[in-house]
């Protein structure tokens, strides 16, 4: 996106410019890994022009979008990659904001930040919006499918590691699909015999097992080959145009 086109949005739309006007959180994450610190510049432009808003809590009760706080974190991205964020993933009122800069990247850096926040999060809370839980349907939706990002086989370990002990600090059915379905990112003998031998009673849950147990025989097979970088960019635009 040109900067001109993201000014646009800000200033027009139905909504008022201090909510965003016609911006939505994903341009401003693309703008970000598109432009650089120029585009970290471009951000807080219009952060202060618009004076967007820090919670997203309006007095009448409504809230909209906190786009100062989604600011913030394309900004540091925008300027120190993925190390920027990792001030923001420890304070508690910006981590989910992190995460979901962290989400669009596709990196190895950047799964492996979002890992090193799942190895020190607290799994006990019980709401799927919980930073801890973003952060692993983050991973989930980086590393499940064939337009994956590559990793090796120390961070797909830190994964099932992760994983393991997801699912069991909760006893929500929804946290614990969100728990196997991320277990196809770690294609291991250890995940599928972890798998295999699982025995629940749940339908989400059993649907979930046997959609992780393909997915992990199939990647494991000796005959499959993991999609290019080129059919992967083609994967994520066939995806994207499906949704």
């Amino acid at each position: 996106m040109k900067f001109n086109a993201l000014a646009q949005k800000a200033a027009k739309g139905s909504a008022p410019a201090a909510y965003g006007g016609a911006l939505e959180v994903e341009h401003l994450i693309a703008f970000a890994l598109e432009h650089g610190a120029a585009g970290a510049d471009e951000i807080e432009r219009l952060c202060a022009l618009h004076g967007w808003l820090e919670d997203g809590l309006l007095p009448d009760g409504r809230r909209v979008v906190p786009f100062a706080r989604w600011a913030t974190a394309c900004a540091a991205y925008a300027r120190d990659g993925v190390a920027g964020l990792r001030p923001l993933l420890a304070d508690p009122a910006m981590a989910a904001f992190a995460i979901g800069v962290l989400e669009a990247v596709r990196t190895r850096d950047a799964v492996a930040e979002l890992l090193a926040y799942c190895e020190r999060a607290d799994w006990r809370a019980s709401d799927a919006a919980a930073a801890p839980w973003r952060a692993l349907g983050a991973l989930n939706l980086q590393l499940s499918f064939d337009d994956s990002v590559p990793i090796d086989a120390t961070l797909q370990h830190a994964l099932y590691e992760t994983a393991m002990q997801a699912w069991g600090a909760t006893s929500v059915t929804h946290l614990k699909a969100v728990s196997l379905y991320a277990l196809r990112g770690a294609p291991l003998a250890e995940s599928l015999g972890w798998v295999d031998a699982l025995v629940v009673a749940d339908p989400d849950l059993v649907s979930a097992r046997r959609v992780v147990l393909n997915s992990l025989k199939r990647r494991l097979d000796a005959n499959y080959a993991a999609p290019d970088a080129r059919n992967r960019r083609e994967i994520a635009k066939a995806r994207s145009r499906a949704t």
